[in-house]
């Protein structure tokens, strides 16, 4: 698994799962470890939440959240 991309909450982080996998991408999301000694809320440290993809995904996972979907689209 490869971290793909860290929201700034667990709301950010739902939308961008939900991109990733409408783009044939499965994805999860997990507080950042450093979280622990941050807010006590889960999903609103302040380090964010990580966002992971497949080893074999991450490269289109990049091309997507950096350039906002498949180039057929745009």
């Amino acid at each position: 698994m490869k971290k793909v991309y860290n929201a700034v909450n667990i709301i950010e982080a739902e939308e961008i799962v939900a991109i990733l996998k409408d783009n044939g991408i499965p994805a999860y999301y997990q507080n950042s470890p450093r979280n622990v000694t941050g807010y006590h809320v889960s999903g609103f440290g302040m380090y964010g939440v990580d966002i992971f993809v497949d080893d074999s995904d991450a490269e289109k996972a990049f091309e997507i959240l950096n350039y906002g979907g498949d180039d057929e689209e745009n």
